[in-house]
């Protein structure tokens, strides 16, 4: 397993509880949608992160979300710009196809820091032809809304009103037929993929067209 050491470069804060963490690059080699292992290099401790930034950076970007009782993401949350960190990988099968490069429609379902790799997916291919719908409780968690074109994403809020959908990305996709043909890619709570799974195959959508990342 490849294990290399990056430094700090930038710390950004988007809400009180996530933040995106940008390291040097340093020769590291991805396909957009792949995670890797953050470590302390001190303690080996780590955690999964899918890649926030795309192939084509100079930097290596993951955001994160500050959990309540998460020691890991605690001592992230406090990294000062400058520190190392080890990053093993990378790892994971959560990769578009060639079809869908080449453009074929293509559904996007994240929910909070879910929407990672579809930041990675998008800065990476900008003519890919995709919906993306972002579930989030409120409209300041819409993480990485500038990445997507305006017309191709919807953020969907559970506990306010927002100018997109006020509701679930399950709610929506009730009240929105999803077509058979459609590739559809899923990333969040294994709560969501699964509500959003059955309601794609109701919908007729192919099990090989409905490719899933589970975030803890």
């Amino acid at each position: 397993m490849n294990k290399s050491l990056h430094k700090l470069i930038e710390f950004q804060e988007l809400t009180p509880e996530t933040f995106v963490l940008h390291f040097d690059r340093a020769g590291f080699q991805f396909t957009p949608g792949q995670y890797v292992v953050l470590r302390n290099p001190e303690s080996g401790e780590g955690r999964e992160y899918s890649i926030y930034s795309s192939d084509k950076e100079d930097r290596l970007s993951f955001l994160i979300r500050k959990v309540e009782d998460g020691e890991f993401s605690r001592y992230l949350r406090h990294l000062k710009v400058g520190s190392d960190i080890q990053i093993e990988g990378p790892r994971g099968f959560f990769v578009l196809d060639e079809q869908v490069i080449s453009g074929h429609p293509t559904l996007f379902i994240a929910t909070g820091t879910g929407i990672s790799p579809f930041r990675s997916f998008v800065r990476s291919y900008p003519s890919l032809n995709y919906r993306l719908l972002h579930g989030v409780h409120f409209s300041d968690e819409a993480y990485a809304r500038d990445a997507f074109k305006p017309y191709r994403y919807c953020l969907c809020t559970s506990r306010e009103e927002s100018e997109d959908y006020f509701g679930r990305v399950t709610f929506y996709l009730k009240e929105n037929p999803v077509e058979k043909d459609t590739i559809c890619y899923l990333c969040g709570n294994s709560n969501m993929i699964e509500e959003v799974t059955d309601l794609l195959e109701k919908y007729g959508v192919s099990a090989e067209n409905i490719r899933s990342e589970v975030f803890f």
